[in-house]
């Protein structure tokens, strides 16, 4: 799937290899808090720095690990982000549509 800035989706495989090579070459702590992984409650997430949605790639220097606390806030903040960017072009477009001089 491609995202509307021409950024692709990775596929899963590649996701799951990203991850394996993730955990050898970024240091295995959340960027955020710098909580450490606990044994047997789950992992930390691997997450964007800058999301493919928003121009970001999948090199190791745009990706980092988050806690699930952490990755849950910073993904609210970026749907909030996203649904401001869309809100300010519909009013953009509609401010546009209507000043058209063939539109009645």
């Amino acid at each position: 799937m491609a995202w509307r800035n021409g950024a692709s989706r990775t596929t899963a495989a590649e996701w799951k290899r990203l991850h394996r090579l993730a955990k050898q070459r970024l240091p295995y702590r959340c960027a955020q808090c710098g909580a450490e992984p606990v044994t047997g409650r789950g992992g930390l997430e691997l997450d964007h720095v800058v999301p493919v949605a928003e121009g970001g790639t999948d090199g190791f220097d745009n990706l980092q690990w988050l806690c699930a606390s952490c990755h849950a806030e910073k993904s609210r903040r970026e749907a909030k982000r996203g649904i401001s960017r869309r809100v300010a072009r519909r009013r953009r477009y509609d401010r546009f549509a209507t000043r058209h001089p063939g539109l009645k």
